[in-house]
This record gives structure tokens, C-alpha cells and sequence, in this order.
């Protein structure tokens, strides 16, 4: 059998994030931190295939909490997508701190398409 994807969804919204637990879940394995100034840490100690990066979070930003990953040798080529209200559909696809980033809230079948389309370029 082949090993899921691993993915670390970054989100300070609670309900958001289980929502995403449950049905990202079923197709890829999944480890959350709602708490933004821990997420560096999960970054380096769960390894994941891709981060799901809210943009706007209290503590620390979506776009600090990439260049911290960008700047570290462990984990610098980690694929980020980032999840944000602040851009509007009509706006995407866009690029923040040079990771794409698309407008929540989105569709389960867009979000899974942009993860997948994400993973295969690291594969």
C-alpha cells in the first residue's frame, strides 16, 4: 500500500481546522497547530510533504512562519500553500512570500486539486 501525504495544516481557527482534519483525513495524513508560534517546530519534527498555511494569524504570520522554513536547511524545500479570506477568488491564483496562496473558504474538491497539484511537483 502506498504511504499517504503528509500534511501540517496551520490555521488559528479552531472549527476550521477540524473541519479540515476530518475530510483531508480520509485522503492524506494529517497533523494540525493552531497555535502559530509552534508551527515551526511541527514543521521540523512531523516532516510533511506540504504546509497548509493560514496567512493572517495572531503571534506570528503565515508569510514569517515561510521564510523561517525557507531559512532552515532541514526543511527549506518543503512545498507551503497558503489558505487566506484577505484574497478574494477572483484574485487567485497569487504568490505570497513566493509560495501560492489561495482564497478561503474553498471547496473540498478545489482545496484537494491544489494539494495534489502541489505534491506533484515535489514528487
Amino acid at each position: 500500500m502506498m504511504r499517504r501525504s503528509k500534511i501540517l495544516i496551520v490555521d488559528d481557527e479552531p472549527g476550521l481546522v477540524r473541519l479540515l482534519t476530518l475530510t483531508l483525513g480520509t485522503r492524506y495524513e494529517i497533523l494540525a497547530e493552531i497555535d502559530a508560534s509552534r508551527a515551526f517546530e511541527a514543521v521540523v519534527k512531523f516532516k510533511p510533504h506540504l504546509v497548509l498555511l493560514d496567512l493572517i494569524m495572531p503571534k506570528i504570520p503565515g508569510d514569517e512562519i515561510a521564510r523561517q522554513i525557507r531559512a532552515d536547511s532541514r526543511v527549506c524545500d518543503t512545498p507551503i500553500l497558503f489558505l487566506s479570506a484577505i484574497i478574494l477568488k477572483r484574485e487567485a491564483p497569487i504568490e505570497v512570500a513566493g509560495c501560492p496562496a489561495i482564497a478561503k473558504p474553498i471547496g473540498l474538491n478545489d482545496l484537494v486539486e491544489a494539494i495534489d497539484e502541489q505534491l506533484r511537483k515535489v514528487a
